[in-house]
């Protein structure tokens, strides 16, 4: 009887296990699908946080006829000026200023994201200008390339550019004397201030500012091509380089394809070109990535700075680009 009982006892001990096994495997499986995806959504939650709303039809922007237009070499210096004394001191950005009858000076900087900008205001005119990359503050802006959805504007968009730019735009918005939004306006800068000045562009438009042009030096990529689409309307000058190795990236990848857009021209000591968009010539810069990361490339990264473009462009002050 003892022998029975005790074969008993494991043949239930063994069949309790089974039971107990075959009742936690699939909650097993199912916390193991789980974990990794939860971990995977928690990471790339930005990335994939297009509203509900947003699968549902919108107006689209507004559609704005680009007129005819003509640009000197020089007026494309006088921006460039201005998007390189934005580096400097509040007292050497007031007194730039005062020299060149800008006036109603305001300088502010987003201390999250340690750019600095200004506005000001000269002949009818209503300036803002975005500082470049300065510090650590603003390579992580510029590092950060994964593309995220931005309700505001309703396009993909460059997060570090984008978190940046929302920065600005909110500074302008609330805590900085606000803008004129009926005065024409000119927005301008440099490297990561030249992706900013794209977004901020595109928000301004979409509230309804009488935007006269944006103008970009060294500028990054900051969309794919549907969302440069959805603002090709914009009036975007895209001043680039030869050698300006910033004007590349980020690289296309098989995820998301940043590409340019805008009116281009291009400058180096011996010419200025234009390109609209369209053009293939417009997209020279989208080179692949072991292009954009060869060594010789990346030696010539003087050709970047502010203080290059004003010198290649005082050899050209003189030429007229006409666009028809």
């Amino acid at each position: 009887m003892t022998l029975m009982n005790g074969i008993w006892r494991k043949v239930h001990n063994i069949y309790k296990k089974r039971l107990r096994f075959h009742f936690f495997q699939p909650r097993t499986a199912l916390i193991l699908i789980i974990c990794p995806l939860s971990l995977f959504a928690c990471t790339y939650i930005e990335t994939l946080q297009k509203p509900f709303f947003s699968y549902f039809s919108k107006p689209g922007p507004k559609k704005i006829e680009i007129k005819p237009y003509t640009i000197s070499g020089q007026n494309i210096i006088d921006d460039a000026l201005l998007a390189s004394i934005v580096y400097e001191t509040d007292d050497m950005i007031q007194s730039f200023c005062a020299e060149n009858g800008y006036k109603k000076v305001n300088i502010g900087l987003v201390n999250e994201y340690e750019v600095k900008f200004f506005t000001a205001h000269k002949n009818g005119f209503q300036y803002i200008v975005v500082r470049g990359t300065s510090n650590y503050a603003n390579v992580q802006s510029d590092i950060i390339a994964s593309p995220v959805y931005d309700a505001l504007s309703n396009i993909w968009l460059h997060k570090g550019f984008r978190d940046a730019a929302i920065a600005v735009f909110d500074h302008l918005q609330q805590s900085y004397p606000k803008i004129n939004p009926k005065k024409k306006t000119i927005i301008i800068g440099h490297s990561l201030g030249g992706a900013i000045a794209n977004i901020l562009g595109i928000y301004l438009s979409k509230n309804d500012c009488c935007l006269d042009r944006i103008i970009t030096f060294g500028q990054p990529k900051i969309t794919n091509e549907k969302g440069l689409s959805s603002y090709s309307h914009l009036q975007l000058i895209r001043v680039v380089g030869e050698g300006d190795v910033i004007a590349n990236v980020p690289p296309k990848t098989d995820f998301f394809t940043y590409t340019h857009g805008g009116f281009k021209i291009s400058i180096n000591d011996t010419s200025m070109e234009y390109a609209t968009l369209g053009d293939p010539f417009n997209n020279k810069d989208d080179d692949p990535v072991d292009l954009q990361m060869n060594l010789a490339r990346l030696s010539h990264a003087a050709n970047h700075k502010i203080s290059n473009y004003i010198q290649r462009l005082e050899k050209h002050k003189n030429k007229i680009i006409s666009v028809q």
